[in-house]
């Protein structure tokens, strides 16, 4: 994975950030992806002190579909290519079904679903050209 542009989603915490942590360790080129920037940044300096070779911060709400093309977009623009896509951005809303807002459950499936789509399909192209790979992580 040494010098390999990786874009991870949902790499300010958990999951996400485990695996940007464990790219970097492997010198991968890592394009960073969550919505908080503070969070990003930790991350981030955790990546370059394990070894990444390069890490770009994208803060993007990926329930928006716009932010979704433009992550991949940026991560092009950035590195000149893309060799792995991590989907594994994901929200949980904790409470009962009566609670549950129509809201609420398409923001959810918006971020741990819909995004996944976007991104991929976004992401094939350049993805295509490097013969790179997609890796979906599931809740």
């Amino acid at each position: 994975m040494e010098g390999k542009v990786v874009l991870v989603t949902g790499a300010s915490s958990g999951i996400g950030a485990g695996i940007a942590l464990h790219l970097a360790s492997l010198g991968s080129r890592l394009s960073l992806v969550a919505r908080g920037q503070e969070a990003l940044q930790g991350v981030a300096r955790e990546c370059r002190e394990a070894g990444a070779g390069e890490v770009l911060v994208l803060a993007k709400d990926l329930a928006l579909e716009e932010a979704c093309r433009a992550a991949v977009a940026e991560t092009v623009d950035h590195f000149g290519q893309l060799d792995v896509l991590v989907n594994s951005a994901g929200i949980l809303m904790a409470g009962s079904i009566e609670s549950l807002s129509v809201s609420d459950y398409d923001r959810v499936m918006n971020i741990n679903t819909r995004s996944a789509l976007i991104l991929t399909q976004a992401a094939v192209t350049p993805l295509l050209l490097s013969k790179g790979n997609i890796v979906h992580i599931s809740r």
